[in-house]
């Protein structure tokens, strides 16, 4: 089945040619003495690490803060390993879904959040006309979303529960069906009537909308009025102990980055595309996605206070979160969020 760069990795490595894996191996390296390491996984959201990289962004400011080692970026295939490495202390820090940050802060390793990278919504997608709101969807309809676990799940909850129907919320977790993001896409873009929604995630967003058929129900910016961290960036806070300035280095190499998506989203699809090599997908391609999300990439963190309270409210958190300033590193606190 024909499968584009941004499926998880396994595909990417068998695609790659040696210079990407050259490209690879700068991202996969063992941790050497003066070295950060910082873990993160695939997609098109970790382009400002892979351009920070690239450019030498995260050794210029690492320099100018007197930071004492050198910051490198290593990938993993999923959450799972990513977060076992960060349990065994082998990463100074890791990529977080933002309700993953939130429970990690309750953990002993006491996770703050040291940069955001994307504020990429998530879009409730359909082919069929007759479908306006989720009410719309009857018994029998398939939504798809990526994972069980997905954050795409706790929205479909919230706005269910938000709409007069009543039960509406039980009868469509029975209609929920867990597909990979491709299958989801090319069922809806193909009419298949098993079907009926998708919740997408940028790029597969981009691509989906292309098809005049297709049409957003909803989003996470409709369900928390406001966009939302994607991931974010986040070390426990042993790690801002040993280096203060780590905060501000990653954030400012984020923001130099994500300013260069928007002002040269050609040479930003070079770079995405020679670290995430696609069959489906060539620079042209990339790079109209790009601009169409040029304002979504940044260290700020945002959408924490409404998505920590959507949590607290569903007993997930043992505490609360009053003010998203005190769940990050204080340079963070300093710039944008919510």
């Amino acid at each position: 089945m024909r499968r584009p760069a941004f499926a998880l990795a396994a595909i990417l490595i068998a695609a790659a040619q040696p210079a990407d894996a050259q490209t690879r191996a700068r991202f996969e390296r063992v941790t050497l003495p003066g070295e950060i390491k910082i873990g993160v996984g695939h997609g098109i959201g970790f382009l400002p690490l892979y351009l920070a990289s690239d450019l030498k962004l995260f050794d210029k400011y690492a320099k100018a803060a007197g930071l004492p080692a050198r910051i490198v970026v290593q990938r993993y295939n999923s959450a799972a390993p990513l977060r076992q490495a960060m349990s065994k202390g082998e990463l100074a820090a890791g990529a977080f879904g933002l309700t993953a940050f939130l429970l990690a802060r309750e953990t002993p390793k006491q996770m703050v959040a040291i940069s955001g990278v994307t504020t990429l919504p998530l879009v409730l997608l359909t082919a069929q006309s007759n479908i306006k709101s989720l009410s719309d969807l009857k018994p029998g309809q398939r939504i798809a979303v990526p994972l069980s676990t997905s954050p795409q799940l706790r929205y479909l909850r919230i706005q269910a529960e938000q709409l007069p129907t009543l039960g509406l919320w039980t009868r469509l977790q029975q209609q929920v069906v867990v597909m990979p993001h491709q299958d989801a896409l090319d069922a809806l873009t193909a009419g298949k009537r098993e079907i009926a929604a998708y919740f997408s995630s940028p790029p597969f967003t981009q691509v989906a909308l292309k098809d005049p058929k297709v049409r957003a129900v909803m989003s996470s910016v409709d369900v928390l009025g406001g966009k939302s961290s994607f991931f974010v960036i986040a070390a426990p806070r042993a790690t801002l102990a040993a280096y203060p300035k780590l905060a501000e280095v990653v954030a400012k190499a984020i923001d130099e980055a994500s300013a260069m998506i928007g002002k040269d989203p050609k040479r930003a699809a070079v770079t995405w595309l020679k670290y995430e090599p696609s069959h489906s997908l060539d620079v042209r391609a990339v790079e109209a996605i790009l601009r169409d999300m040029k304002d979504e990439f940044g260290s700020g963190i945002y959408g924490v206070s409404a998505t920590a309270a959507l949590m607290n409210r569903e007993g997930k958190l043992n505490s609360a979160v009053p003010d998203w300033k005190t769940v990050v590193a204080p340079a963070i606190a300093a710039g944008p969020g919510s």
